[in-house]
């Protein structure tokens, strides 16, 4: 009985060890859900506030009045909003803000941006998905009363 149950061990651990090598197509795996959506912007929150004095909020809004281009399917902006002694030292940041943009946009597949702004002021950083799928940040733009809407990219600073 034991020599069955160590030969049915090692068959179970071969096929184990050959699938684990195995990766999946692209098209099989499973688009990522809300709660993994819930959980990247999360941890976003947690690495800003991580050993900082400082307080992250955040919320979710469609701006696909605002940027009818948006990549396709991704109407959606994260907005963080930081507060205290070191949110100056994390708007400052793009490696930072670009790094927890990335895993956000991974993480949410209708978020095509996120909004990076230091509370009670106009300074805002947005970075997004451009084409191609890399992340860039926005480039400043003058306000235009006379343009009712401004391209994917752009933001509007003061």
């Amino acid at each position: 009985m034991m020599q069955k149950f160590l030969t049915n061990a090692i068959v179970i651990t071969a096929v184990s060890l050959s699938l684990s090598g195995f990766a999946l197509p692209p098209q099989a795996k499973s688009e990522p859900t809300r709660k993994s959506c819930e959980t990247a912007i999360a941890d976003g929150r947690g690495r800003i506030e991580k050993g900082r004095d400082i307080t992250a909020t955040t919320d979710i809004e469609d701006h696909s009045e605002i940027y009818p281009n948006h990549p396709n399917g991704r109407p959606l902006f994260v907005t963080i909003i930081v507060d205290g002694n070191a949110a100056d030292s994390v708007m400052s940041s793009p490696v930072f803000q670009k790094a927890i943009t990335s895993e956000i946009i991974k993480s949410c597949d209708s978020v095509g941006a996120v909004r990076f702004g230091r509370q009670a002021t106009d300074w805002s950083i947005t970075f997004g998905m451009m084409s191609g799928g890399t992340i860039e940040s926005f480039e400043c733009i003058d306000p235009n009363p006379e343009v009712d809407t401004i391209s994917w990219g752009q933001q509007v600073c003061l």
